[in-house]
């Protein structure tokens, strides 16, 4: 997820349960400085590596899963919501696929598992240097990276390096830039008509004005699938579906 001082004013103006999230964040990492812990992304890319057999995917995704459900919370997509992506994943002319938030590289495995039966690619951008090296482990360990690739980048300084529509669009990171940054990927034409964008936890941290726009702008057929944040099914949450009708619009860079 991203941070920065824009960040925080949209927090405290719009989503109070980001604010909230934000601190039992805050407190989670203190908690383990004080433990003298290693951070728990890093504890879970060891944990991987060593329970996970090498190159099998599903192997590495349950570890993940048991990791956060019996061990040390995380804030990966995990099965509940992930099936979704694996559903939209059938898609066989789905071949180029940006995910913004790429965490320890969960629904990165969902999405390149199945791209590297096809010949596809995944880029997946992640904000925090430390994310990104722990996402390239785990995707590594399921024997993925040459799929995947991981930039320690936020949208706004790679868009110019992309140069082909993508087929899927992952939104998983600060959720008051997924607003901004679709429009920036309709303005650099790298959306098509049918490009599927899949915007995760758009039920728990309420982003209404981009479920505004996808919704009710007219340039895109948009659903609303309806799930339970991360590891926890007494918080409800969901993913917001839009598949893009096609539209140009004013440049934002």
């Amino acid at each position: 997820m991203a941070s920065g001082l824009g960040d925080i004013n949209w927090t405290l103006r719009k989503a109070p349960r980001i604010a909230w999230f934000l601190a039992s964040q805050a407190l989670l990492r203190s908690l383990d400085q004080k433990m003298a812990r290693q951070p728990r992304e890093v504890e879970l890319a060891d944990a991987v590596e060593r329970e996970a057999p090498h190159g099998d995917v599903d192997a590495v995704l349950a570890t993940m899963d048991a990791f956060s459900r019996r061990r040390r919370w995380l804030m990966s997509m995990g099965p509940d919501k992930g099936a979704v992506v694996t559903a939209a994943m059938q898609d066989p002319s789905i071949r180029n696929v940006l995910e913004i938030g790429t965490y320890c590289g969960y629904s990165a495995l969902l999405v390149a598992r199945h791209l590297s039966r096809r010949g596809g690619r995944l880029v997946t951008l992640e904000i925090s240097r430390r994310n990104s090296a722990v996402a390239r482990r785990v995707i590594a360990h399921a024997g993925l990276e040459e799929v995947a690739e991981v930039r320690n980048e936020v949208l706004a300084k790679s868009i110019d390096a992309f140069h082909a529509p993508f087929d899927l669009i992952l939104l998983d990171h600060w959720k008051g830039e997924y607003l901004t940054d679709i429009k920036r990927l309709e303005s650099a034409a790298l959306l098509r008509p049918g490009t599927v964008v899949i915007a995760d936890n758009v039920g728990f941290f309420r982003v209404p004005d981009y479920l505004d726009y996808v919704r009710h702008g007219g340039h895109y057929d948009s659903r609303y699938v309806s799930g339970t944040v991360e590891y926890n099914p007494q918080l409800p949450d969901g993913v917001e579906i839009s598949t893009y009708r096609g539209w140009r619009g004013a440049a934002i860079r």
